[in-house]
């Protein structure tokens, strides 16, 4: 009969790469479980039975429940970062692709409110406390300044301010609406999210008339 190798004599590379491929296979069941019952109803204990590992196991892994939450909200914004990215890689005018983006993303939340609402908390949590947030609206920002820079040069979105502020304006915009639904799990976000898309595409439209912003605001000198 062939006994399992003992993890001391397993070479250093398939080790890691055992580690690595248990730490996926508990991120993935977690993933399952949060976006099934929610963040605060899943246990450690329902995570190490899915993942089939002890609960002792779990924390080789993570530190905390509150780390494997961190561990997954930075995989669902890596997730929104390529979403957004195949978004804005056509042509259609910007107020188009900011829309459709919108869209798509109201659709997802609406598939997965308990997931959307676990990662958006532990994204307002992070941002209270910047020492340890990780850069997830800076990540986010990136794409859609490309996008208005784009558009700048197009014009079809304002010069008058730079596109990183406005791309801070567009994602503060969307995120209030985001936030308006963690506070009201009614709150219709299908239809709002969209809705802010278009607001925000107005809003961004070129400003004909001379108009006056503080240096610190963004404005193109």
């Amino acid at each position: 009969m062939n006994l399992p190798m003992p993890e001391s004599e397993i070479p250093p590379g398939r080790r890691e790469r055992r580690r690595r491929e248990l730490r996926e296979r508990v991120l993935a069941v977690s993933l399952e479980l949060v976006a099934e019952k929610g963040f605060d109803a899943t246990t450690v204990e329902e995570i190490a039975a899915a993942a089939d590992i002890a609960p002792a196991t779990f924390f080789n892994h993570f530190q905390s429940k509150g780390g494997l939450l961190g561990e997954i909200t930075a995989q669902v914004v890596e997730s929104v970062e390529l979403l957004i990215a195949a978004h804005l890689q056509d042509d259609a005018p910007v107020a188009s692709q900011l829309e459709g983006l919108a869209r798509h993303a109201a659709s997802l939340i609406s598939e997965q409110q308990k997931l959307a609402r676990a990662v958006m908390l532990e994204m307002l949590r992070s941002s209270a406390r910047p020492e340890d947030a990780a850069p997830y609206l800076v990540s986010l920002r990136r794409p859609l300044a490309e996008l208005l820079e784009h558009g700048q040069a197009n014009d079809e979105v304002r010069s008058d301010l730079n596109a990183e502020f406005l791309a801070e304006m567009v994602l503060g915009a969307l995120h209030a609406t985001l936030t308006q639904w963690l506070s009201d799990e009614a709150y219709p976000i299908v239809e709002r999210l969209p809705r802010a898309a278009s607001f925000i595409s107005e809003a961004v439209r070129p400003v004909r008339a001379t108009a006056h912003f503080p240096a610190d605001c963004g404005e193109v000198s």
